[in-house]
Order: structure tokens, then C-alpha cells, then sequence
């Protein structure tokens, strides 16, 4: 039997590794679209939160926007058509929770791409083909706590009628399923339970240093024995009223001083006392923005910051937490890590200055996709009583890095 020629091998060979390519390529440009079905939906559940989320081909819903004679997405029309879609798309795709169907607000709409790390992320190309444009939408809607039952019923579908991808829970708790406009139900049960952040207890504020009461009444009976004495020399004369007067002065500087120790001193705190305050007052900030709702985030910031500084914690924080390549998708902080928190050498009049290092982790879920991401701070924090409660006075933030 002949045996094939080296040249032939080494065609057959380049044949072989031309398909290779060509089938890489196609997998490769599925992968660059981020999907296979040219609708993919999410419905993602968190304690305090509910989010619906499409994920789709523009060329698919283009012509349901009156957008089909567009060949290229650019500055020009952009926001405008993220617009339509967000409008075409308000009350599709009704969720229930507990049985009811909830209102759901429109949170961002942005043409995206695929991204290697982070999933999906904003589209930042000048000018983007129809034919590789995907578009992320996201809908929310504030939940009291973890929901129990919810149900999607899917009503946004290819153009050519074929199946959309629809995946439905919390993280962990994920199920995704084919829907079809003959098939249009997807139900999510909470059977794992939703674990529910709660705040963490901050340790008694203690009791002032000081002998109270008593010595208080001990220090009033010497003031009214220097005011008898000093009255009664009036009526002596000679060395009889020195010593009256002497004695007199003795009894309110006597009363003075103890007045003075029995008054109650500020409380003061143990570095491991500070440690503990301190992480606890930052793990409660954190957790207020695990609410979807500002009013309900204000409410539980109010438990460990008052006053002006609650209106810069909300925006500082509010901000760290943003990912802006995400569209604005929040972080949930689910640890910190408090790494240095040293007392001031000069405390205030009341409570105590630290000076803090921490590491908050957090996940952020959007369009399909989870990641962590880390920050590291460092702050001066001012801490001290209010109405028998820790509560932070003040809040300087000197370094912010994302790690």
C-alpha cells in the first residue's frame, strides 16, 4: 500500500487545522456575543432586593423599536435607542413575589460587552456594528426580606420566536431554564433560606468615673459649714476671726474638691475596646446598604452616625461601592476585615479618636455574572456617646485603593 507523501500529510494537516480555527472561531464569536440564545434573562434575589435583568442581541429586537434601518451604534444615537429599549421593555416579563406582582423601576439601561474577568461590562467603543451590538437592561424593585416563592412569567422572546434563557434565584440558589412563548413560567423557591445581614451589637458605653450623689451632699454640707463660719466671724474680733475666716475658706476649698471628683469624668475605652466599637460601627454602615431604598439605608446609617455625617457617609460610601464599568452595579460588602485601629494620643472631651486601617469584600451580581471585588481604607474616626449608644462624630477618609 503506497504510503501518502510528506506533502500530503502536511495538507492534510493544515486542512485539519484550518476547520480546528474555523470551529474555534465560531465558538469564539458566540463566547464575544456572550450568549447562544440572542435573549437571556435574570432574575436575581437578594435579601433586601429583587432584580430583573435582560441581556439581548439589538439585531433581535430592532425592529420592535423601529430601529432596523440603524447599521452602526455610535454617539448619535446611543442614549437615545437606550431609551426605546428601556421603554419597550417597562411592565415585560411580570414578577411575582409571594403571589403579588411587584412594581419594578428601571435601574440602567446600557449597550455592553463581553469582558473576560468581569462578564459583562459597558460598551466603550466609539462605534459598535449592529450585527455585535448587545444591550443589558436592568430592572429593580426594594423587597422588606428574603422572599419565599417568586415567579417570572417570560414574554421577551428572539424575533424568530426560538427559546430565551431565563435564570432565576439568589447566589447559590440558581436555576436556569428554556422558556418558550409556549412555555412562558420559570418559579423560584427560597428552599436553601436567604441568609438575612443584621447588625451587629456595639459594646455598653461605660459608666462615668465618679462617687455621684454622695459626693455631691458631702461637698454642699462643707460649703454650708465655710458659709456659717465665715458669717460667724463677722460677729469676732482678733485672732478669733482669723481662724473663723481661715476655717471658712478651708470648708469651701474642702467642698470644692470633693465636688470636683465626685462629678462624673467621660468615659474612657481600652484599645481592644476601640477595636471592637470600631468594626462593629463599620460592619453596621456596610450592611445599611444592603437596602435597595434610601429611606431604609438613611434609617439604619442613623444607628451608628448622626447628623451631618450621615449625609457624607451615605455618598462616600454609596460611591465606593458603585462599579462604574458595571453601569453603576452595587457591591454588597459580605466581610471586613479591620487590620489597625490605634488610639489618638489626644482624645476629645468625650469618647476617642482611632486611626484605622480596614479590607471590605464584596460581591457584585449583574447580567449572569458575580465577582468579588476588595477595597482597602484608611480613616481617622472620631467615636463617642450619644443617648448611651456608640455613635461615629466624625469620619476622615485619607486613602482609598482597590486591591
Amino acid at each position: 500500500m503506497t504510503q501518502p507523501s510528506l506533502f500530503s500529510r502536511n495538507l492534510r494537516r493544515l486542512a485539519l487545522l484550518a476547520v480546528l480555527a474555523l470551529i474555534l472561531g465560531l465558538v469564539t464569536g458566540a463566547r464575544a456575543q456572550g450568549m447562544i440564545s440572542p435573549v437571556h434573562g435574570y432574575v436575581s434575589v437578594e435579601p433586601f432586593e429583587l432584580r430583573k435583568e435582560f441581556v439581548m442581541r439589538f439585531d433581535t429586537i430592532a425592529e420592535r423599536i423601529e430601529a432596523t434601518g440603524i447599521t452602526t451604534i455610535d454617539a448619535s444615537n446611543r442614549a437615545d435607542l437606550e431609551s426605546r429599549i428601556g421603554e419597550w421593555l417597562e411592565g415585560k416579563c411580570p414578577v411575582e413575589v409571594e403571589g403579588t406582582v411587584i412594581s419594578m423601576e428601571r435601574d440602567r439601561v446600557h449597550f455592553v460587552r463581553p469582558d473576560p474577568e468581569k462578564g459583562l461590562v459597558v460598551e466603550d467603543r466609539e462605534s459598535v456594528p449592529v450585527a455585535e451590538a448587545l444591550v443589558g437592561v436592568v430592572f429593580a424593585a426594594a423587597l422588606d426580606g428574603p422572599p419565599e416563592r417568586v415567579r417570572v412569567t417570560w414574554e421577551v422572546f428572539p424575533a424568530d420566536g426560538s427559546e430565551a434563557i431565563v435564570e432565576a434565584g439568589a447566589r447559590g440558589q440558581r436555576a436556569a431554564r428554556k422558556l418558550t412563548p409556549e412555555n412562558t413560567e420559570l418559579i423560584w423557591e427560597n428552599e436553601a433560606g436567604l441568609a438575612v445581614p443584621e447588625l451587629l451589637a456595639l459594646p455598653p458605653v461605660p459608666e462615668r468615673a465618679g462617687n455621684g450623689a454622695l459626693s455631691r451632699i458631702v461637698a454642699i454640707v462643707f460649703g454650708i459649714i465655710g458659709v456659717v463660719l465665715l458669717l460667724g466671724s463677722l460677729r469676732l474680733n482678733g485672732t478669733a476671726k482669723t481662724g473663723a475666716i481661715l476655717a471658712g475658706l478651708m470648708g469651701f476649698a474642702a467642698g470644692a474638691g470633693i465636688f470636683s471628683q465626685g462629678k462624673p469624668q467621660p468615659p474612657t475605652v481600652t484599645a481592644e475596646q476601640a477595636d471592637e466599637i470600631s468594626y462593629a460601627l463599620l460592619r453596621n454602615i456596610y450592611h445599611a446598604f444592603d437596602y435597595r431604598r434610601e429611606s431604609d439605608i438613611y434609617d439604619v446609617l442613623a444607628k451608628s452616625a448622626e447628623g451631618e455625617l450621615l449625609t457624607q457617609i451615605y455618598l462616600e460610601v454609596q460611591r465606593s461601592l458603585q462599579v462604574e464599568s458595571q453601569g453603576g452595579a452595587r457591591v454588597r460588602v459580605t466581610n471586613l476585615d479591620l487590620r489597625k485601629c490605634e488610639l489618638a494620643e489626644t482624645p476629645p472631651e468625650e469618647g476617642f479618636v482611632a486611626n484605622c486601617q480596614w479590607v471590605a469584600v464584596g460581591t457584585v451580581t449583574h447580567w449572569g455574572h458575580t465577582h468579588d471585588r476588595v477595597n482597602r481604607y484608611q480613616a481617622r474616626m472620631t467615636i463617642g456617646p450619644r443617648e448611651g449608644e456608640w455613635r461615629l462624630l466624625d469620619l476622615e477618609l485619607e486613602s482609598e485603593e482597590r486591591l
